[in-house]
This record gives C-alpha cells, structure tokens and sequence, in this order.
C-alpha cells in the first residue's frame, strides 16, 4: 500500500488544527508493534511542535507565508514532510537528546519541541533546497486493512 497525503496552508486559519486532523486521519490507518495510541498521538506531537516552530520562529506569527506538509504512508513507514520559506533552520544538527532522560519527556514546558521530535520519531533529516526548509521525519508502522 501506498498513500500520499499533501497538505498546502496560507492565510489567516488554524494550520495547526488542520495539520492535525490529517495525520489523525491518515494515521488510522496505521498500526504500530507496542502502545499503538501513544505512538500516534507522539507522531502528531511532533509534527505539530515543528509546525509551531515554523510558525513561531521562521514566519514570526505571519500566516500569509506557506506551509507544506506531505504524509507518505507505506507498508512499513510513515515519512512526514514539513516545508516552509523560512530563513534556514536545520533543527537536526541542535537539541540532541540528552541520554540522561531515557524515554520520558523533559518535565520544563516550553523549549523543548525539537528534542520531543526527534525523541518520538525514528528518523529527523534537514535540507534547504530552493528556498524552502525541508524536514523529513519517519516512523516505523504497519499498515492495517479495514474492511
């Protein structure tokens, strides 16, 4: 199976509410090995803590400026795309996670969105092509047949 969702934002709206109803949508259809609702709620976490990012720092709160994001479902991985125009940011080479916190998140709000990310997700690459940052974030899944 493969499917490909692509969600393109400009103007005054909730990207953040919308981004999200994709990914839970697209990730009912997805299974994971062990705690299957935390892994899809940490999945939807991610990407939103990097949506808030681009929106917050990147675009200093101007929603005019786009949002792409391209969910790539196959039978063994789920790949989220996130691009923006934004000044160059390659959140993966910051914020390591510390090894000291094992698989429990930093208790401090704030700060802490990049380190979530790459946490949860299994893989977190950056490039700059053309203008537009582009973060690439996957998860090992399995994808479940409804009948």
């Amino acid at each position: 199976m493969f499917a490909q969702v692509v969600v393109k934002l400009t103007g005054p709206m909730d990207h953040l509410r919308l981004i999200w109803q994709v990914g839970e949508t697209l990730l009912d259809a997805v299974g994971f090995d062990e705690d299957p609702e935390g892994n899809r709620y940490n999945v939807l976490l991610a990407l939103q803590e990097m949506v808030t990012n681009v929106l917050r720092h990147g675009y200093k709160l101007d929603e005019s400026l786009p949002i792409e994001v391209t969910f790539e479902l196959r039978e063994d991985q789920l790949d989220i795309t996130l691009r923006d125009q934004g000044p160059p940011f390659d959140p993966s080479s910051i914020d390591a996670p510390r090894s000291d916190l094992g698989t429990s998140m930093p208790p401090e709000a704030g700060g802490h969105g990049i380190r979530i990310a790459r946490m949860v997700m299994d893989r977190f690459e950056y490039s700059r092509e053309k203008g537009w940052n582009s973060l690439r974030m996957s998860k090992s899944v399995r994808v479940i047949a409804h009948t």
